[in-house]
């Protein structure tokens, strides 16, 4: 049996204090990134969805946007406003860990939950993701919270086949609002399936009517997604299985992005959690039914999400940070077979380096620029207070009638930073704009148009009779030009493409 002795043999190099120390670090850490650094480019894009609420959306469900639009019309369009969201889930994510602390390791839950925290804190990609508002600040709230409740009534269960069904039915409200959230978090329902299928503890369940009951909950919470798709030709769920991709399924490999995914992933989320997310996957003996079916859980959820991740990052570009709920899960059982103190405190430590970065780039400058490389993903959330005003002047200037871009990140940025919701994208580049009717102005329209590094100009381009550059610009801090911006006037707008001279 695996016993407290064993579990925490070296941790006694983890004292409460220290840990509680470097806990409070990077928490204040954590509400630097948040009020300091600069909105990104799909914050603001999602921050633009909330201001059109819909069913759904093309890219994800609606859940975040909702809770964006809410909050940004009580808190008003700032910083605070648009990152309240994930202060609050964050919030929910610790407390939720705490009560798996709890369970798992009864006789040292303060110390278990400490680790856990620190561990979670100090993975560059979690600290991030679950400060900004991408989904996933919520969506790893919501699942962390379907597992503990899926895990706390299958482990009673296990032990009374007539125990009390409220658990499971809130377990599956929480799956249900995760999917409305992240598609993500369909491995997370596949997981609980297939743990039930192959547990015979837990079998007997398929016997009674409750798991279908609470199957049906899950999938009446994704109704919205489902009216949205069905009203738009099944946009969103084309775009996830297939437009995305550069290879169709069985046409050979991409190894570009498959060694970019595998790289980018073990690097984000920190290279030495890399042994305990091989470990989990050690044949072991657990002390009690929660702790067993809580690593079984975790390891199919790892297993079905990075085996499906890793196949389409053979077919084209498939981010990182796609894989935080399996990182998320492991840190939380992590302790049950961990039993290196060193690999924690390396963890920790070198945390501190990407969150330096972070801070400087998102915050200053991208730090690249200061090395002498480049890095235009970043330099392209600074800079927003001056090109709002440049657009304005020479909006007073031509009185346009409409205000468009060269791309939709671009178009999400610029109508944040004017807190304007009617911004055009006019890239071919397929986006929600398409769905907001907001890709190409009306006939004979007057448009002010932002270009930068990212945007399609030749597309813009073809959309009107007359098309010149009216100002560029640069972005600057420390002395440091790193990115550019140019401003076209385009006229008389056709709703057919056409050529300019």
């Amino acid at each position: 049996m695996v016993g407290a002795s064993i579990q925490y043999r070296d941790f006694r190099f983890l004292p409460v204090k220290a840990l509680i120390f470097f806990v409070g670090l990077l928490l204040v850490l954590k509400l630097g990134f948040t009020f300091f650094t600069k909105v990104a480019a799909d914050e603001a894009y999602y921050w633009l969805w909330g201001q059109h609420f819909d069913w759904s959306y093309f890219d994800h469900p609606p859940l975040n946007a909702w809770i964006l639009g809410v909050s940004d019309r009580i808190f008003g369009t700032n910083v605070f406003g648009l990152r309240l969201p994930a202060m609050l889930s964050f919030a929910g994510t610790a407390y939720v860990m705490w009560l798996f602390a709890q369970r798992l390791f009864p006789q040292n839950s303060k110390q278990s939950f400490l680790i856990m925290l620190v561990v979670f804190l100090a993975s560059p990609t979690l600290f991030v993701w679950t400060t900004i508002v991408y989904h996933d600040h919520l969506m790893l709230f919501l699942c962390i919270a379907a597992a503990y409740c899926f895990t706390d009534y299958f482990a009673r269960f296990a032990e009374d086949n007539g125990t009390d069904v409220k658990g499971l039915y809130l377990a599956a409200l929480l799956l249900g609002l995760a999917g409305l959230t992240k598609y993500a978090a369909a491995f997370l329902g596949v997981s609980v399936a297939l743990v039930v299928l192959l547990s015979s503890q837990l079998r007997p369940m398929l016997k009674q009517k409750h798991i279908y009951l609470a199957g049906v909950l899950t999938f009446a919470c994704m109704a919205p997604v489902l009216i949205w798709n069905l009203q738009n030709d099944w946009a969103s769920f084309q775009l996830h299985f297939s437009d995305r991709y550069e290879l169709k399924a069985f046409e050979g490999i991409n190894a570009g992005t498959f060694a970019r995914y595998l790289f980018s992933t073990a690097l984000y989320f920190g290279v030495f959690l890399l042994i305990p997310l091989i470990g989990i996957f050690w044949p072991r003996r657990y002390d009690s039914a929660f702790a067993k079916l809580g690593v079984r859980l975790a390891q199919i959820t790892i297993l079905t999400s990075l085996g499906v991740f890793i196949v389409f990052a053979a077919r084209g570009t498939v981010h990182w940070y796609w894989s935080d709920l399996a990182y998320a899960l492991m840190i939380i059982f992590m302790l049950l077979y961990l039993r290196w103190a060193w690999l924690i405190w390396a963890h920790v430590l070198t945390s501190f380096v990407f969150i330096a970065y972070g801070l400087v780039s998102y915050g200053i400058l991208p730090f690249d620029y200061l090395v002498g490389a480049k890095n235009v993903e970043v330099g392209r959330m600074h800079g927003w207070d001056k090109v709002a005003q440049n657009v304005e002047e020479l909006q007073a200037t031509y009185n346009p009638d409409v205000l468009a871009t060269t791309g939709y990140p671009t178009a999400g940025q610029l109508a944040y930073a004017m807190d304007q919701k009617e911004i055009f994208d006019l890239s071919d580049k397929r986006s929600q704009f398409d769905f907001w009717q907001l890709k190409s102005p009306s006939t004979g329209s007057l448009a002010l148009i932002l270009h930068d590094h990212f945007g399609d100009l030749d597309a813009a381009r073809r959309k009107f009779e007359s098309f010149e550059k009216v100002q560029e610009f640069t972005i600057e801090a420390l002395g440091i030009e790193f990115y550019w911006y140019e401003i076209y006037l385009g006229k008389n707008s056709t709703p057919n493409d056409v050529e300019v001279e």
